[in-house]
């Protein structure tokens, strides 16, 4: 169980007079860990933190407490409330949630190509670099363009994932997956001048994605990529694979009340924003609102009047 702790102090200004309150009793934490989960009274008395999950965090959604109970009690107990549009306020992990979405896409992207490709063989590539070069753009996109070419010559259209990680005194490298037919044996993209940056290990992997779990998963903090850098990248999936793909990475609101078959996607800019059908037109909203404050992101559940 995790600890949770309770604070005394000045809560964000919520836009729009949104009322608000906590949905745990101090020593619970019935969610689990993307965000920092809070409530505050009207007059912003107090707040509540645990470092939890926003996906959880709507799963596990409580009824707010009255107003004036949440400012007279000491343990910030939920409570029923009627008549009173309600909201949750919650505080983003940007570094946790950036780090959820990696895994998440790199993952996904794995498991639909083992599923697509069964019966091809994986190639495990390391990149790393030479401790005279550092890192710039397109390095790795120079890569996957070599890689593209010279598999479209041999007739094999391309699947990757790759994710990048950092050594222990912060040198970048990366893992990449490369799904390749039986008939194409071992290469070396640094003889061959397609990583001319350092040196490259090739190994046959026997578990795809447990292999690049387990550097998705790692999220070493300490070592933030350079400005402009890429964490990770996929490529290859075709037809109803791409279409699971995209549909993982709608919010989980959304995901909710849509089929990947459904194609949604983001609105037009200058439409209002929000998820639109493309064949009935229909539109989604974010339940969740956003502001700024003190230096971190907030976001808060709209009330429904």
């Amino acid at each position: 169980m995790q600890s949770i702790a309770c604070a005394y102090t000045r809560a964000p200004y919520v836009p729009q007079h949104i009322s608000v309150s906590c949905h745990v009793k101090c020593g619970e934490s019935p969610i689990p860990s993307v965000v920092s989960s809070g409530s505050v009274s009207p007059e912003g008395a107090f707040t509540c933190f645990a470092s939890d999950g926003l996906e959880a965090a709507e799963t596990h959604r409580r009824s707010a407490s009255d107003a004036g109970a949440a400012s007279a009690a000491s343990g910030l107990v939920s409570s029923q409330t009627s008549g009173t549009p309600v909201a949750e306020v919650l505080r983003v992990d940007r570094e946790a949630s950036r780090l959820r979405r990696l895994r998440s896409s790199v993952l996904t992207a794995a498991r639909l190509h083992v599923q697509e490709r069964p019966r091809w063989r994986v190639a495990m590539l390391t990149l790393t670099y030479r401790d005279d070069v550092e890192w710039a753009s397109g390095q790795v996109s120079g890569l996957v363009r070599h890689l593209r070419q010279w598999l479209a010559r041999k007739g094999v259209a391309m699947r990757h994932v790759w994710v990048q990680e950092f050594t222990k005194r912060g040198r970048p490298h990366y893992h990449m997956l490369l799904w390749l037919p039986l008939r194409i044996g071992k290469f070396y993209p640094d003889d061959r001048g397609w990583w001319p940056w350092g040196m490259t290990r090739f190994e046959w992997a026997r578990n795809a994605v447990g292999y690049i779990a387990k550097y998705a998963s790692k999220g070493d903090s300490l070592h933030m990529p350079a400005k402009g850098a890429r964490m990770h990248g996929n490529g290859g999936l075709t037809g109803g694979a791409l279409l699971e793909q995209r549909w993982w990475k709608l919010p989980t609101w959304l995901r909710d009340g849509v089929e990947p078959s459904d194609r949604v996607r983001r609105a037009p800019s200058g439409t209002g924003g929000g998820f639109v059908h493309p064949d009935t037109g229909e539109v989604y909203r974010s339940p969740w609102g956003v502001f700024f404050k003190g230096g971190y992101v907030w976001i808060y559940r709209k009330a429904v009047v």
